[in-house]
């Protein structure tokens, strides 16, 4: 499990850090604030601990085509360095085993991974090793991660760091290197976590403090510490599936809309005959979507989805928050076929919900918005 030094946990702690957990493994939750630092992200930048993410490192002289067979989307279109993708690791059922962020370093793949996933991907993955010259290195105690989201990102860090590139022309999941006096080589990745422009730093771990002050100094009144809480926020009102929540060892990616990051042209690879089928056949039995309450407390996880008139479920809801941009509650819920049209009415808690497209607070214009009032009004 990835540690945090003394020296940097306490730092945390003099900005007021409230710690919980997450799949085991403590993480700030928030700064004092929850509301302000959501809004630190909608309007200037928000500087996020992510010391909990694991990695893992795939290298050999085998490594991108050994991988290529075991994970949906297309390794060759990593071609230059720095460039990287959103991916999902399937079983032979067509499940996930984990997603990932794949990164094309010097040598060697790096992925990047929700905490608690690497020992059983490293295994899983280590079964499927029969000649090739792979080797698999769990690297979660060596690497830090800071992030940093909002419109001001790309600001605060070219303020704090000499980059090679501009990162407002990376495309998502791409990256570029960069350093400062203060600190070593940091790679800086662009990752849309929240809806918006952001990026994940990834250095030695023990920069972790040198890189958060550099962050913090160059980037002034800008930059804001922001916990987990409100970063969840931005992630549910996007539509973003994470794994362990959304998903997980019983969900096929195509089920949590995952499609921009499954190759139907590469070939074969564990779990493909299973979801080509899926997605050959048409519409799965499930789908992940948005739905969109009129007011009231956000529904518990795991809180049954109905329809009007049938006593037998048709869903469930996996996460829930209050959402700030419709002043109302929204949750993302599986929704079995027949009842997840876009526009369609469901049941949770006895209260009517909306189903929507995932993101769809963030996909809806200020004129649909403004259109809702019963909505808006919360």
């Amino acid at each position: 499990m990835p540690t945090r030094s003394e020296d940097f946990r306490n730092h945390l702690d003099t900005l007021d850090a409230e710690w919980g957990m997450h799949r085991d493994t403590p993480i700030v939750r928030h700064f004092g604030d929850s509301d302000q630092e959501y809004n630190a992200i909608q309007q200037a930048a928000g500087l996020v601990d992510r010391s909990e993410r694991e990695t893992l490192i795939v290298s050999g002289e085998d490594a991108v085509q050994w991988l290529q067979g075991l994970v949906t989307n297309d390794l060759h279109d990593l071609v230059g360095l720095g460039s990287g993708q959103f991916n999902c690791a399937p079983d032979v059922n067509g499940r996930m085993v984990s997603d990932m962020r794949i990164l094309h370093l010097p040598d060697m793949l790096m992925l990047d991974l929700e905490p608690g996933i690497v020992d059983d991907l490293r295994s899983h993955l280590s079964q499927q090793i029969i000649l090739e010259d792979v080797e698999l290195i769990d690297r979660s105690d060596s690497t830090g991660r800071i992030g940093i989201f909002g419109p001001r990102s790309a600001d605060v860090v070219a303020s704090a760091l000499r980059l090679e590139d501009d990162l407002e022309e990376l495309a998502p999941f791409d990256a570029t290197w960069g350093a400062s006096d203060a600190t070593g080589e940091v790679i800086v990745q662009r990752i849309e976590w929240t809806g918006g422009l952001g990026f994940d730093l990834i250095f030695d771990r023990e920069q972790t403090l040198s890189v958060w002050r550099q962050i913090e100094q160059t980037g002034g009144d800008w930059v804001e510490p922001v916990g987990d809480e409100p970063i969840e926020t931005h992630r549910i009102e996007t539509g973003i599936p994470r794994f362990g929540v959304e998903t997980h060892d019983e969900v096929i990616p195509l089920e949590a809309e995952l499609r921009p990051f499954i190759s139907f042209e590469k070939g074969c690879y564990v779990g493909q005959e299973i979801i080509a089928r899926l997605d050959t056949r048409g519409t799965p039995a499930k789908l992940l979507r948005t739905l969109v309450f009129q007011g009231g407390a956000a529904p518990a996880p795991e809180a049954e989805v109905g329809i009007e008139g049938q006593d037998r479920g048709v869903g469930e809801v996996v996460s829930a928050i209050w959402s700030p941009r419709l002043q109302a509650p929204i949750a993302l819920a599986y929704v079995s076929r027949r009842h997840n049209d876009v526009g369609s009415t469901v049941i949770v808690e006895g209260r009517e919900a909306e189903v929507q497209e995932l993101g769809y607070p963030r996909q809806a214009d200020d004129e649909t918005t403004a259109a809702r009032p019963a909505v808006a009004a919360g």
